[in-house]
């Protein structure tokens, strides 16, 4: 089975599903102006979606995530459940007003990066394929023990540190080299390396297991599986049903796990404290999940706070949607609560690195929005807890419609040529699919300021990974797998010698 890799979705199509949708939500209750909200977003989406390039683009991978994880399944699972779209809504009808003008800007921010970006990425010919297996190697090495390596200078290393963690996407990057690697390299018979194991099993127990961390223990995975989408490679029937074995297992069990757990541990928790909780946790599975759906089964409806969309607590699917999360923000908005363009100017400014402006303002935004929401100042109670919403929510908060028909689209439209012009096609390179990834996380649920995260340090993180893996990776490959071996020969008497290289 080959997984599709849609560089464009037949607009009949998606009119088709927006019309059953629509009179699926006729028959549950839905307020017509949902409704037709719903049917115009999800046009406008495919629409976006087919002139950003599909998902050969940033650009279009970031309008996919967005459209589906922040809006449309919700209102399908909300559909499935019978239950109409705009219940447990505070302001519904500002809310679809709110998304169908995001897409909109959405659609003038692609066409205009459209005619600005780059027809070929910056860096997506950056690694020769004949280095990909040592430069996966020693991305995975230096992924797991550069942290541990920087740790040892001490407190004159504090601030490589930081940096080194806000670029580190090395054991990601390291496992898409090496499934790219393996594909190329068996003709699309293999996918799976050595090494790529390795780093994915230590993400998923440190980033995963021990932190308690959806993205951590899903992250290996999709490292895996989106080279595999890309390259279009054949899963047999077993790979096929181990991948939805797996993906059972991770949603039915681990994600309880991860929620379950995240309450029982906090900032002061030590490292044994959190392995001991984890593997009571772990060894358990059932007992966690039921005692996760206990906890939330206990709230009444007014008592689950943002993620109380649907009318039952419906587990990882609350976490599918932004919507409701969304019509806080936009409900506290209208109340008279707008935040103003702050967040902006601080998210920009918080690139400048702390050894040149060592005391450099900040602020949580999340934080900040949830405490305008309940209407409690900040300072009391609560002040690292951050919230996730769409860019939608964040940016009618920041300036109303000025924030989303105006602010938003110039932040999309410099975020698509950036990262456009930086991979280009993201089937090309690996860098393009470690864009894939983090865009995929950060478009739905990073709000604007995820946004300029991408913009700023996600294009860096790029540029590092690449420079990183072309350049040294190769080389701290060598402890392992020993120095390159290069062979030369001349395929017929006087010509050209030809280098041919063995990577392992």
């Amino acid at each position: 089975m080959r997984l599709p890799f849609p560089e464009r979705i037949p607009l009949n199509r998606v009119a088709f599903f927006a019309l059953v949708l629509f009179l699926v939500q006729m028959i549950e209750g839905t307020a017509l102006y949902f409704s037709i909200g719903i049917v115009v977003f999800t046009l406008l989406a495919a629409l976006t979606f087919n002139i950003a390039g599909g998902l050969s683009r940033i650009s279009g991978v970031y309008v996919f995530s967005f459209a589906t994880m922040a809006v449309l399944v919700g209102v399908c699972y909300k559909a499935i459940l019978g239950e109409p779209a705009q219940s447990n809504l505070n302001a519904p009808r500002t809310d679809i007003e709110a998304y169908v003008g995001s897409m909109i800007g959405m659609f003038a921010a692609v066409v205009v990066s459209n005619r600005l970006r780059r027809k070929s990425g910056l860096l997506q010919n950056l690694l020769d394929e004949s280095k990909m297996y040592r430069a996966s190697a020693g991305c995975i090495l230096f992924g797991i023990i550069g942290g541990f390596a920087i740790a040892l200078l001490g407190t004159s290393g504090a601030k490589v540190a930081t940096a080194f963690s806000q670029l580190n996407q090395l054991i990601p990057v390291g496992i898409i080299i090496g499934t790219m690697y393996e594909i190329r390299r068996s003709g699309g018979t293999r996918s799976i390396t050595f090494f790529a194991i390795a780093g994915g099993v230590y993400m998923v127990i440190m980033g995963g297991f021990i932190s308690f961390s959806k993205q951590g223990m899903l992250t290996p995975f999709y490292s895996w599986l989106l080279p595999v989408f890309a390259l279009q490679y054949r899963l047999s029937l077993r790979q096929t049903l181990t991948c939805i074995l797996a993906l059972f297992y991770i949603f039915h069990y681990l994600v309880p796990y991860a929620q379950y757990g995240r309450g029982r541990v906090s900032e002061t928790t030590t490292f044994s404290q959190r392995i001991d909780t984890a593997e009571s946790l772990l060894l358990h599975p059932e007992t966690t999940r039921q005692e996760y759906y206990k906890v939330e089964s206990s709230f009444d409806q007014s008592e689950r706070g943002l993620s109380a969309y649907y009318n039952t607590p419906e587990g990882f699917w609350e976490r599918l949607q932004m919507i409701s999360p969304d019509d806080r923000l936009i409900e506290a908005t209208d109340r008279g609560h707008v935040f103003g363009l702050l967040p902006i100017e601080l998210a920009f400014i918080n690139v400048v690195p702390h050894f040149i402006w060592p005391n450099k303002p900040g602020i949580n935004a999340g934080n900040a929005y949830a405490h305008d929401i309940s209407g409690e100042a900040q300072g009391e109670g609560d002040t690292t807890t951050g919230i996730s919403f769409s860019p939608t929510g964040e940016a009618y908060h920041l300036a109303k419609w000025t924030g989303v028909l105006v602010v938003a689209p110039l932040l999309w439209c410099m975020f698509f040529i950036v990262f456009d012009s930086l991979v280009g096609d993201v089937r090309a390179s690996p860098w393009g699919i470690l864009a894939f990834s983090l865009v995929s996380f950060i478009a739905p649920e990073g709000g604007l300021s995820g946004l300029i995260y991408l913009l700023t340090f996600g294009s860096e993180a790029l540029i590092f990974c690449a420079i990183f893996a072309a350049w040294f990776a190769p080389v701290f490959a060598i402890p392992i797998l020993g120095p390159d071996r290069q062979k030369t020969w001349r395929p017929f008497p006087g010509a050209a010698p030809v280098v041919s290289h063995d990577p392992r």
